[in-house]
């Protein structure tokens, strides 16, 4: 089986509501972030396009809670028979088909925060990970890394080439080659922590939901404090709340990532 990751773009006469799924190539397939609600039809028409069976993916892994990113979870959960996992910061989200609220950290943030979708269809999380967990028991390549400050239980998966799939961590600006911070997060404290450990973990080539990939090279040049440890930023502070936890509610707890059903370790390495 041919190894690599597999751009899967949701494209969109809006480049606002363009987005872009990833399938880490393996044994089993990893799909990461089905896409916004309503538009499992494309996303099947990409997979199809690069001929990848549904049957042939394994795992279904959420980078975090929002909408765009688990909206066609139900469907593909359903289509493929895969597990869904996410974070246990953000599986309450995904679990109730809603999003935390939205904090603006730009100016396009703060204008078109009305017309972010914050709903999706529900969809039960089937493993939990953690910071650490490796996919390699799923037939796939990759190690999860927490990233934290667009959402508490945001992710990002390392591959061992340096490839980094980072979800919203960082996004294409609107101006050809620009960089980002996302439009909304948590704690941007937090989150510059998060860029600053991916550098040190080696990812080299960075894959976000939104735009095209840029490489870490590129990133140091636009965000240089990743290197010199000095922190600045032209976006707006959050202030000295840190990030919202979902609200406990009673519900099936999935099991954990890092365990087999039957309690054994996962033996594999990502």
């Amino acid at each position: 089986m041919r190894e690599g990751v597999v751009a899967l773009h949701l494209r969109s006469r809006n480049p606002l509501n363009a987005f872009t799924s990833y399938v880490i190539r393996g044994q089993k397939h990893v799909l990461v972030d089905p896409g916004p609600p309503g538009r499992a039809g494309e996303l099947l028409e990409q997979l199809s396009r690069h001929r990848i069976s549904l049957g042939d993916i394994g795992l279904i892994v959420i980078t975090h809670g929002h909408a765009d990113q688990f909206g066609n979870a139900a469907s593909l959960k359903e289509w493929t028979q895969a597990p869904v996992a996410v974070h246990e910061l953000d599986a309450e989200y995904v679990h109730w088909g809603s999003a935390p609220v939205l904090k603006p950290v730009t100016k396009l943030g703060t204008i078109f925060r009305s017309f972010v979708r914050t709903k999706a269809v529900p969809v039960e999380p089937d493993i939990i990970l953690y910071d650490g967990d490796k996919l390699g028991r799923y037939g796939g390549r990759g190690r999860v890394i927490l990233t934290p400050g667009h959402t508490a239980g945001s992710i990002s998966i390392l591959l061992p080439d340096g490839t980094c799939i980072i979800g919203d961590l960082l996004m294409r600006g609107l101006r050809v080659g620009s960089l980002s911070y996302p439009w909304f997060a948590e704690d941007l404290s937090l989150l510059r922590e998060s860029l600053r450990r991916i550098v040190a973990a080696g990812a080299t080539n960075l894959l976000p939901s939104h735009g095209a990939p840029f490489s870490v090279d590129s990133l140091l040049r636009v965000f240089p404090w990743l290197e010199s440890g000095a922190e600045t930023s032209t976006a707006p502070e959050l202030g000295d709340r840190g990030p919202r936890r979902p609200r406990s509610r009673r519900r099936r707890h999935p099991r954990r990532g890092g365990q087999a059903q039957n309690g054994s370790q996962e033996s594999a390495t990502g």
